[in-house]
């Protein structure tokens, strides 16, 4: 399965945001990732227009600091603005597992829910993967696992799960320079997105630009792997 190319944008106000999601799927996105956490003022009002305009290409992501995400709020104010973001309907909304499992959260059927799971420091082992991934499948649609990425080995690790889960419900790969080997190689394990950026906009460690995963996939397609 060809995989849908994201790009993740983040901004200080709506308007900039309105601007780089627009641009990146001018170029050549599929979806755009729409960072809420980075907004300085996430006025639900302001984001209403934006979210409803770009409803069936966007994912939503309210990323708090406890899970690598520039959310300042307290907590309670952010599970409220996910609250109001979900009745909006996008077309998926991205939630950690810790907040699936510790908020009452309701789901719509028309949103696909990525639950995700992030380590910054080190690749577990493939059993502890294995058993998180399992937990995301079971609360959500599709289970993202990013883990950082110190060897060669630990993308071995990331890119197995692919082998034990259904490829077309799971996004795993690592973070880094070491781990950009797995963000590749996850678009030919079945992954139904690959994460990229803006020129210079990375919002992840070792992320890809949009221009770059086009290229790669042209060359992929052209070399007949998705025939």
């Amino acid at each position: 399965m060809k995989p849908k190319i994201c790009v993740s944008v983040k901004a200080r106000n709506i308007d900039e945001l309105e601007w780089k999601a627009k641009r990146a799927l001018d170029i050549g996105g599929d979806l755009v990732e729409l960072r809420i956490d980075y907004l300085e003022n996430p006025s639900i009002e302001k984001l209403t227009r934006l979210v409803l305009d770009l409803s069936n290409r966007i994912i939503i992501t309210v990323r708090p600091q406890w899970e690598g995400g520039e959310f300042r709020g307290e907590e309670e104010s952010r599970i409220k603005l996910l609250k109001e973001l979900l009745r909006l309907k996008p077309a998926y909304i991205d939630l950690e597992l810790k907040t699936v499992k510790d908020s009452m959260l309701r789901f719509n059927k028309e949103s696909t829910r990525i639950i995700s799971w992030h380590r910054f420091d080190n690749t577990p082992s493939l059993d502890e993967l294995s058993l998180i991934t399992l937990e995301m499948l079971k609360l959500g649609d599709i289970a993202k696992i990013v883990t950082k990425v110190n060897g060669f080995e630990e993308n071995l690790r990331i890119l197995r799960l692919y082998k034990i889960y259904p490829p077309e419900k799971l996004i795993a790969f690592g973070l880094g320079e070491k781990g950009l080997l797995s963000r590749i190689l996850s678009i030919l394990m079945g992954s139904p997105i690959i994460y990229t950026c803006l020129p210079g906009e990375e919002v992840a460690p070792g992320q890809p630009t949009v221009g770059e995963i086009i290229e790669i996939m042209t060359m992929l397609e052209s070399g007949g792997v998705w025939r």
